[in-house]
C-alpha cells in the first residue's frame, strides 16, 4: 500500500506571514482520492484537515501538507468521465479563442491537463497544443495524441518550456492552482513562459462561495489554498503579472468557481471594471476578518447534524441509501459525517479506476452506475452536487424513479 509523506508549513504561502489563525477543523482524514482495497484498510493513513486564515493577506490555506508526489503518482481522477465538465471546458476554450483572437498555429497549453479534457476541446489541427501533467492521468492524454510533459510546473519549468517550445499565447490551469504549495514559483513560471500579449486563464473554487454557500467539502488535502482575488493580486504583483478580468461561473470542477484572466504586468490589455469591483466587494465582505470564518465553521457543524438527521430518518423508514458519484470532495463529506457501509451501502461511479475499491476513510464499496440501478435503491446522497441540474436531466437513476439527497448548502431531497 502507498505510504504518504507529510510535512507542516509555519508561514503563509503568499506573503510569508506567521500570523495564521485556524478556523475550520474537519478532523484527521485520508487523502480524498486514495481509494483502497479491503486488504489495505489496516494500513490506511490519516492526516489533519484544518484550514487557517492569513490575517495579513487573506489567504485561507492548509498547513499540514501531504506530499504532492505521493498524491499525484497513481491518480484515480479522470476529468473526461464527467460529460458536464467536458461541456464546461468546451465553453472556456471557445470563449478564450473568441475573446483574445489567438492566431492559428499559436502555442496553447494546459497546466494540469489530466487526461487531456481541455486539450481535446480545441479545434483539431488549429493550434500547437501542449499539456503539463505530473500524474498518471497524463498517460490518457498521450494516448489521445497530445504531447505531455510529465513534471510539476514551477518557475524553472516555465523558463525551460519557453526555450524549448516558444512563448505561450494561451495557457489554462483549471482546478490546479489551489493544489500548489509554492504558488509563487508556479506564477513566476507562467510569467517566464507567457507571450507579450498572452493570457493565462485560471479557474478555481472561490473562497467567498465556499464560505457563503457552505461548500466545506471542497476542503481536502489536494487543495492547499482557498483562493480569492485579494491575496492573488498581491501574489501576481510579486512576479510581474496582473489580473485584468474576472468572472464567476456556476459550474466548475468542484462547484461554483472564479474564472480569472491574467496577463504580464506590461501587457497592453486593459483592466476590466470587474477587477476593482471584486476587490472592493471582498474588502467589504471581510476577507481578512476572522469572525467571518469562525461563523462559517459553526454553520458547518450545524449542517453536519442536519444531514445525519435526514439519513437517520430515511433509515428509520426502512429506506436503503446509496451515494451517487465518488469525487474527492465527496470523501471529505463522508469522513466528516462519520458514516460507513451501515449508513450508505455503496457509492456509484462510472470511473473504472474507482469501481471495486473502497472509499478512503469510510470504506464504502464503490459500484458501477448500472449496479446502483440494479439494486433498486430509492435514495442516493449526491456527492457531486455541483452537477445536480445535469443529473436531474440525464441520469438513469432519476429516470428510474430515484431521488437525490442534496447535502449542501442545506440538505434537501430532489426531485
Amino acid at each position: 500500500m502507498k505510504k504518504y509523506g507529510v510535512r507542516r508549513r509555519e508561514t503563509c504561502r503568499i506573503c510569508g506571514s506567521s500570523h495564521l489563525e485556524p478556523y475550520l477543523d474537519l478532523g484527521d482524514q485520508p487523502p480524498s482520492n486514495s481509494f483502497i482495497s479491503a486488504a489495505e484498510v489496516a494500513g490506511e493513513q490519516r492526516f489533519p484537515l484544518r484550514v487557517y486564515l492569513c490575517r495579513q493577506c487573506g489567504l485561507s490555506q492548509l498547513l499540514d501538507l501531504v506530499s504532492s508526489e505521493d498524491i499525484f503518482d497513481e491518480y484515480a481522477y479522470l476529468s473526461s468521465t464527467s460529460r458536464a465538465l467536458c461541456a464546461h471546458y468546451q465553453g472556456l476554450v471557445d470563449q478564450a479563442l473568441a475573446l483574445f483572437s489567438v492566431p492559428e498555429g499559436a502555442l496553447c497549453a494546459d497546466i494540469g491537463c489530466n487526461d487531456g479534457i481541455m486539450l481535446n476541446r480545441y479545434p483539431a489541427g488549429r493550434m500547437r497544443l501542449l499539456g503539463i501533467e505530473p500524474s498518471s492521468a497524463g498517460e490518457h492524454a498521450r494516448a489521445a495524441g497530445h504531447q505531455v510533459v510529465q513534471e510539476f510546473f514551477d518557475a524553472k519549468l516555465g523558463a525551460r518550456l519557453a526555450r524549448e517550445h516558444g512563448r505561450v499565447s494561451l495557457v489554462t490551469s483549471t482546478n490546479v492552482f489551489a493544489h500548489v504549495d509554492d504558488i509563487t514559483s508556479f506564477a513566476r513560471g507562467v510569467a517566464e513562459w507567457l507571450a507579450d500579449d498572452g493570457v493565462w486563464v485560471i479557474e478555481f473554487p472561490y473562497l467567498v462561495d465556499t464560505v457563503d454557500r457552505l461548500y466545506f467539502d471542497t476542503v481536502y488535502h489536494e487543495h492547499l489554498s482557498y483562493l480569492a482575488l485579494t491575496p492573488l493580486a498581491r501574489l501576481f504583483a510579486q512576479v510581474g503579472l496582473r489580473a485584468f478580468r474576472v468572472e464567476r461561473v456556476e459550474l466548475g470542477a468542484s462547484g461554483p468557481a472564479l474564472r480569472l484572466f491574467v496577463c504580464l504586468d506590461g501587457s497592453a490589455r486593459a483592466e476590466d471594471a470587474s477587477i476593482q469591483a471584486m476587490l472592493s466587494a471582498e474588502a467589504d465582505w471581510g476577507i481578512t476578518e476572522p469572525q467571518r470564518y469562525h461563523a462559517f465553521a459553526e454553520r458547518v457543524a450545524e449542517t453536519r447534524q442536519r444531514i445525519l438527521a435526514l439519513l437517520a430518518e430515511l433509515k428509520a423508514k426502512g429506506e436503503t441509501v446509496a451515494a451517487y458519484c465518488a469525487p474527492a470532495k465527496g470523501n471529505t463529506l463522508l469522513n466528516y459525517l462519520g458514516v460507513g457501509p451501515d449508513d450508505i451501502f455503496a457509492v456509484s461511479e462510472n470511473n473504472d479506476l474507482k469501481i471495486g475499491k473502497l472509499t478512503p476513510g469510510t470504506h464504502i464499496p464503490v459500484i458501477s452506475d448500472q449496479d446502483l440501478l440494479d439494486s433498486k435503491t430509492g435514495y442516493a446522497l449526491l456527492l457531486a452536487w455541483n452537477y445536480l441540474d445535469f443529473f436531474l436531466a440525464h441520469s438513469d437513476f432519476i429516470k428510474a424513479g430515484g431521488r437525490f439527497i442534496v447535502p449542501l448548502p442545506e440538505p434537501v431531497i430532489r426531485p
